[in-house]
């Protein structure tokens, strides 16, 4: 694995992937707003990535992970479109460009919500602010004079994210209205399939990362609630809505998912 990576943005995500490069021998450098985190145990720059030129620091891969400051279009736009960019206008001045950037995405881009199956070959119509803007972001991804690839992640769940199961414990007094498909992805896979992808031979523009299941609300919910000794759910409403990821294009990239489906730990983890 050894290799020089560059992380732009450290959150959580790219904490796990730098945490996998490091074990595995890799030279990471993170690119974050905030100051430095020795903790961390790798190279941290403080770099405002939508408006200051991006730093050549020789690495052979980008992973681009980064978060809105605020959650509307002006918000999101610094966030997610102006940095891909600014890394555009500066990979004219890098001595060093990267072999391949990979970017995180989302599947908020599709807009689909007649629970229809989803691939990467799937139109995206964007049926918000937020889908609009991460689709502007994949074109000016697109327009990198590099190899690329977005991982379109769905809802990442794992320590820390519990929204899920604080809704299923809730639900007997405020159902949700809907019984949509839902998909999901444990942060650890998603962490592994951005690693994973690093070092696959041959690149695709895009790939869903998602496990291997889309799975009803409420199916879901009544697994959360037996798992804390709670009755399950009565009168369930019929499944409408939503959408179905299919990850098989990341599968046949030879990908193993530690979390394949919502049954296999990974709400243990919260």
């Amino acid at each position: 694995m050894p290799g020089r990576f560059l992380l732009a943005g450290v959150g959580d995500l790219n904490r796990r992937v730098a945490r996998r490069l490091l074990d595995g021998g890799a030279t990471v450098t993170g690119f974050r707003r905030s100051a430095a985190d020795p903790a961390l145990g790798f190279e941290q720059r403080s770099v405002d990535l939508a408006i200051e030129p991006w730093p050549d620091v020789r690495a052979e891969v980008v992973i681009i992970a980064l978060s809105a400051a605020q959650r509307d279009a002006e918000g999101y736009r610094r966030g997610y479109v102006q940095p891909v960019q600014q890394l555009g206008r500066s990979l004219q001045h890098w001595r060093t460009p990267p072999e391949r950037v990979i970017v995180v995405g989302s599947s908020r881009v599709y807009g689909a919500n007649d629970g229809r199956e989803l691939t990467e070959e799937s139109p995206i119509h964007p049926g918000d602010w937020g889908g609009d803007c991460l689709a502007e972001m994949e074109a000016a991804v697109d327009r990198l004079p590099v190899e690329t690839t977005v991982a379109r992640l769905s809802g990442i769940y794992g320590p820390g994210r519990d929204w899920l199961r604080r809704m299923a414990l809730k639900a007997d007094t405020a159902p949700p209205q809907t019984n949509h498909w839902t998909n999901r992805i444990h942060i650890e896979d998603a962490a592994a399939a951005l690693v994973h992808l690093a070092f696959t031979s041959t690149l695709s523009s895009r790939y869903l990362v998602t496990d291997r299941q889309s799975t009803p609300l409420y199916e879901v919910l009544n697994y959360l609630r037996e798992q804390q000794g709670y009755p399950t759910l009565r009168g369930v409403p019929e499944v409408a809505g939503g959408k179905r990821l299919l990850s098989d294009r990341l599968a046949a990239t030879g990908f193993e998912w530690q979390y394949p489906t919502y049954r296999s730990g990974g709400y243990g983890t919260l």
